[in-house]
C-alpha cells in the first residue's frame, strides 16, 4: 500500500503556513474532504497520512444514516493520528460519537446551536450569507477556487472572485477545490489561512515520495 511521506506532508503544510502572515496561530492548515467517488477505503486512506495536528478530516457518506459505527471507527483512527474529525450532514452522529464538529453542505439552512462543536458550512456566494448565520457557522469553505476533479462541471471562481467573497465575510474561511502543488503559490498574500480538498494530497501520494 502506498504511504505518504511525512517530510512531503510537512513541506506542504509549510507552504500553506506561508500563504499568510496571519497563519501563526492557525490550528488546521489542510482540511481533507473524504469523497467515496475518489477514495475506495476511507480507513486505508487515513492510515497513509502521517500524524499531524494541522490536518482536519471531514467524513462524508452517501448513506450516512447507516454509517454511525463506521464514523465512530474513523474517529478513533483520527484520534490516533491527531487529526480533527468532522461529520458532514449529521449533528446527531457527530454529537453521539464525540466528533470535533459537524459540516453542513448547501442543502442545510438550519441546525441546532452547539458551542461545543466546530460548525462549518459550504459557501458559494453572497446568497449564502444568511444561511451561514442561521447555521451558527464558525468557519466556511469557499469553493471552487480552481477547476476540481471532484466535480468537473463546477466553474472555478478564480482568485479575484474568492478574494471579494472573503472580504464580504466576517467568518473564518478556507478555500476548497482544485488546490494543487503547482497552483498553491497563487494563493499567497490573500489572507488565506487554510486549504481544503483532495487534489493536493493525491499530488503528494502520486509523486512516489
Amino acid at each position: 500500500m502506498l504511504k505518504l511521506n511525512s517530510n512531503r506532508l510537512k513541506k506542504t503544510l509549510s507552504k500553506v503556513y506561508n500563504l499568510s502572515r496571519q497563519n501563526k496561530n492557525e490550528r488546521i492548515l489542510i482540511w481533507i474532504f473524504l469523497d467515496s467517488d475518489r477514495i475506495n477505503s476511507y480507513k486505508k486512506f487515513i492510515k497513509i497520512i502521517p500524524s499531524s495536528r494541522k490536518v482536519g478530516i471531514i467524513f462524508r457518506s452517501k448513506n450516512l444514516k447507516n454509517n454511525y459505527h463506521y464514523a465512530k471507527e474513523l474517529l478513533k483512527l483520527c484520534r490516533k493520528k491527531k487529526f480533527t474529525f468532522l461529520v458532514s450532514s449529521s449533528y446527531t452522529i457527530a454529537k453521539s460519537i464525540g466528533a470535533d464538529g459537524v459540516h453542513y453542505p448547501n442543502t442545510f439552512c438550519h441546525c441546532r446551536k452547539d458551542n461545543q462543536l466546530l460548525i462549518t458550512s459550504s459557501y458559494h456566494g453572497y446568497n449564502d450569507s444568511k444561511r451561514i448565520k442561521q447555521l451558527y457557522t464558525k468557519m466556511v469553505f469557499i469553493s471552487p477556487v480552481f477547476v476540481t476533479n471532484s466535480d468537473i462541471n463546477k466553474k472555478e471562481r478564480g482568485i479575484i472572485k474568492i478574494s471579494f467573497l472573503a472580504n464580504y465575510l466576517k467568518t473564518q474561511y478556507s478555500v476548497l477545490g482544485g488546490v494543487r502543488e503547482n497552483n498553491i503559490r497563487l494563493l499567497r498574500n490573500r489572507g488565506i489561512k487554510s486549504i481544503s480538498g483532495l487534489d493536493i494530497i493525491f499530488d503528494i501520494i502520486e509523486s512516489k515520495c
